[in-house]
């Protein structure tokens, strides 16, 4: 009974320090799970690959395909894998690009920004790989190329969103990063920013990385001396004048022009070295017009390159056709639309073009053509036709092809299009000039447009 009766007393003196206590223990709990939940859900990957992963659809059912908000997406997540390597992110210029879709007459148009990158610590390429691979092959690297400025070397990566589109390989570059050494000092980012801004293309150039290129710019330009410029440039337009080499007559009439003008002259015609020779002495820049397998139908030309010849032939017919034409800097495809989409072809032929420090066009006879990303992995300065203006003969719809490729300039800083060794071409081309330099049309060769 005693016994009892002191349990009962000690607990009543327990009983005042039981809830606070309790109270204590509970707030503890709360404060540990609410840590441990903002910690736990957001792992280091878990932004960035959720947003990679799940990009915003476009509608492309319309006559544009606008990939604005794909381009935030993109854009968004890269920075935030960024931001988790703790790399210090400064954005130098963000553009609005636009190309032309072929399928509808409309326009492709996304964003490309530009970053400055200075790494933690060293920067991999591979990591950068392994997070762009979480977009199921939607968004990949599509280019890389270094530079160095005062003996630093400073990386571009360029990230581009991949999908089909109409039957075409659609590649838009929507980051490009420019990444540095760690801790790099503030001098070598003021030039960093100061070339990108100055760079219709924003690829970085200087001594070392404009040698080829410059091997490509002759001194002959007694016809670009006569040239009128623009006061105020807004776009950078490079034209390119297929299948020269038979007619003479329409040649000496393109010669005439006073404009900047790249001659793609076909081997094993009647004039190919005179048409070379005379395009030279009038200051033009002088390609190969590669003769190449188009698909379904035969070939209009005698000796081309196909897929039933073994590599060695690939490149032997590649040095035979390109050693017929005198003063070549660079080669485009001629037809081509089979053989630009094998990729075993054509590292054949850009390994005889790397030989040879000559550049390349893709002429883009094919959408799946991969002629341009195989000389840019092999570090062969190349670019796109974005524009063919004369499949119409008529001189007014040349025209209005040639207006459209001045439009795609002024949007995307620059365009390359593709005409040919015709006398309605050559019309057209002489009643525009004038009208380009007044919308602020600089004409350049195709060589200054090439990365």
């Amino acid at each position: 009974m005693k016994q009892s009766k002191k349990r009962r007393s000690s607990r009543r003196h327990l009983h005042p320090l039981i809830t606070p206590l309790s109270i204590l223990f509970v707030m503890l709990a709360i404060c540990v799970g609410a840590y441990w939940n903002a910690n736990a859900d957001t792992p280091a990957t878990a932004s960035p690959v959720a947003a990679m992963d799940h990009l915003t659809p476009t509608d492309t059912t319309g006559k544009d395909a606008v990939y604005t908000q794909v381009s935030a997406d993109v854009q968004g997540a890269v920075e935030s894998w960024l931001q988790m390597q703790q790399a210090d992110v400064s954005t130098i210029k963000t553009e609005d690009r636009q190309e032309y879709r072929r399928a509808t007459g409309g326009s492709i148009r996304w964003t490309t920004r530009s970053l400055l990158v200075v790494p933690k610590k060293s920067f991999s390429k591979q990591n950068l790989e392994k997070q762009l691979r979480t977009s199921n092959g939607n968004v990949v690297l599509y280019r890389t190329e270094e530079t160095t400025l005062d003996g630093k070397a400073v990386t571009e990566y360029d990230i581009a969103y991949f999908e089909m589109l109409d039957t075409e390989q659609l590649y838009l570059v929507m980051d490009k990063l420019y990444v540095t050494a760690p801790k790099m000092n503030s001098s070598i980012l003021d030039d960093v920013k100061k070339l990108v801004l100055g760079s219709s293309s924003g690829f970085l150039k200087d001594s070392t990385t404009t040698a080829t290129v410059e091997d490509t710019k002759s001194s002959n330009s007694q016809t670009v001396g006569k040239q009128k410029h623009p006061t105020q440039v807004k776009g950078r337009l490079a034209i390119v004048i297929d299948d020269c080499g038979s007619d003479m007559t329409t040649l000496n009439k393109l010669n005439s022009l006073p404009i900047p003008l790249t001659y793609a002259v076909m081997p094993n015609k009647p004039h190919t070295t005179e048409s070379a020779q005379s395009g030279y002495q009038a200051g033009r820049k002088i390609f190969v017009h590669l003769p190449m397998q188009p698909l379904h139908v035969a070939s209009s030309e005698s000796t081309y390159i196909s897929s039933d010849m073994s590599d060695s032939k690939v490149k032997s017919t590649t040095n035979e056709l390109l050693d017929q034409v005198p003063h070549a800097i660079g080669m485009n495809n001629h037809q081509g639309s089979m053989a630009t989409a094998d990729s075993r072809i054509m590292k054949d032929v850009m390994s005889v073009m790397k030989k040879r420090k000559m550049v390349y066009l893709d002429s883009r006879t094919n959408s799946t053509s991969v002629g341009e990303q195989t000389a840019a992995s092999m570090g062969i300065a190349t670019s796109r036709n974005n524009l063919f203006i004369d499949n119409d003969a008529d001189v007014a719809a040349i025209k209005k092809r040639i207006r459209q490729g001045g439009d795609i300039a002024k949007s995307n800083g620059s365009a390359i299009i593709i005409g040919h060794c015709r006398p309605k071409t050559a019309q057209a081309l002489s009643e525009m000039i004038d009208e380009l330099v007044q919308e602020g049309i600089e004409i350049v060769f195709v060589t200054d447009l090439m990365q």
